[in-house]
């Protein structure tokens, strides 16, 4: 079901960037590093979406893999979960204890909030919720309905 929207969003947006699937050791390794951080470990759902595109850019949406990713044609690395999440975590920020930073659109941030086990879109700077989703399946249905 997720790669068949992963491959709708793609054939909706020409510019969109899907990458090739992560690898299960480097899914564990992520995993383990978020728990270590007091983040949320990545939910069952996404791991499978990672499965399939280890990160993905459907602008204005960003999603971040298990791993960066050398962009040499573009002269620039795209950052993994790890990366993102590092900055709260070093910043002892309590916004992102137990929920991780899972992507971006516009100036906002995608997280997945272990708390209720949702993915909200959230303000960057307060975590205010703009929008929440019960699965990480409804928040691609959201937007493919938007493009």
């Amino acid at each position: 079901m997720l790669y068949e929207k992963v491959k709708k969003l793609k054939s909706l947006v020409k510019n969109s960037v899907v990458f090739d699937g992560a690898k299960p050791a480097k899914l564990d390794f992520t995993n383990a590093m978020l728990t270590n951080s007091k983040n949320a470990t990545l939910p069952p759902e996404y791991i499978e979406f990672l499965k399939i595109t280890n990160g993905m850019i459907i602008p204005p949406y960003e999603f971040y893999g298990s791993e960066i990713i050398d962009r040499k044609d573009y002269n620039y690395k795209y950052p993994s979960i790890m990366e993102i999440n590092k900055t709260f975590v070093q910043n002892k920020n309590p916004l992102i204890e137990n929920r991780v930073v899972i992507g971006n659109v516009f100036f906002d941030t995608i997280i997945y909030d272990k708390f209720d086990n949702n993915y909200k879109i959230v303000n960057r700077i307060n975590f205010e919720i703009i929008k929440s989703f019960s699965s990480f399946s409804n928040l691609l249905d959201y937007i493919i309905e938007s493009m």
